[in-house]
């Protein structure tokens, strides 16, 4: 149990450094002139949301909210620092990580074998069927497709909960930047315009990633996907 906790938080710091460097690597659009860019920043928060849960995707959230504060400050009020830089990502990193259990699927019953059982395992084994990669592929192929599809619903909630949090202090607190315009549309257009590209692409790196990163450095104990 230690050694999973320290497993945790040494993961969960090499993420919140890892988005700090990808936050650095950004792109800001002419409209983005009050703050937001277009990066991979959401990447590791995002993994090690999937990977360890909705507390340590919270936890190491919030953390990189405050590094990205003290990197990129812009503040107004005391309220908008909080919508803007804690409250985002902790949103964010809970909303992924809520899809932890549901990515990796319900732990299996492991069941003792018996001698004569693994007796009769070993010989079957060591005796290969033709049809035996044909067989694996397609629940593989299967268990792929599903993690995608839990990883692309995990970003969208999280993803939300980041984006209410932006639009909300948009609208409180820089309506001068609006102009004419209704504030409310002006927020929504302005963070959407960073955010979704943001979204897509640390969502299309996640799911090329995760595989090969829970063969290469399983998680945690569970059973089959």
């Amino acid at each position: 149990m230690r050694n999973q906790r320290t497993q945790t938080i040494v993961e969960a710091s090499l993420c919140v450094a890892l988005s700090a460097a990808l936050n650095l690597v950004a792109l800001r659009l002419p409209i983005n002139i009050a703050g937001g860019s277009i990066s991979l920043a959401m990447l590791p928060i995002a993994i090690i949301a999937l990977r360890r849960g909705a507390l340590t995707g919270a936890i190491a959230g919030t953390t990189f909210g405050l590094v990205d504060l003290i990197m990129e400050p812009f503040i107004l009020y005391h309220a908008q620092v909080i919508l803007d830089y804690p409250l985002p990502y902790l949103l964010f990193g809970m909303g992924v990580g809520v899809f932890s259990t549901l990515y990796y699927g319900k732990p299996s019953v492991i069941a003792t074998p018996s001698a004569s059982a693994s007796v009769a395992q070993a010989s079957a084994a060591a005796t290969p069927s033709p049809s035996t990669s044909a067989t694996s592929f397609a629940p593989t192929l299967l268990q792929l497709t599903r993690k995608s599809a839990v990883a692309t619903v995990a970003f969208f909630v999280g993803g939300t909960g980041r984006f209410i949090s932006h639009v909300l202090s948009g609208v409180l607190f820089f309506a001068e930047y609006a102009g004419g315009q209704n504030v409310w549309v002006y927020s929504l257009v302005y963070n959407i315009s960073y955010l979704l590209p943001s979204l897509v692409a640390s969502a299309v790196c996640a799911i090329a990633i995760m595989p090969v990163l829970d063969r290469a450095a399983p998680a945690r104990s569970r059973g089959a996907a």
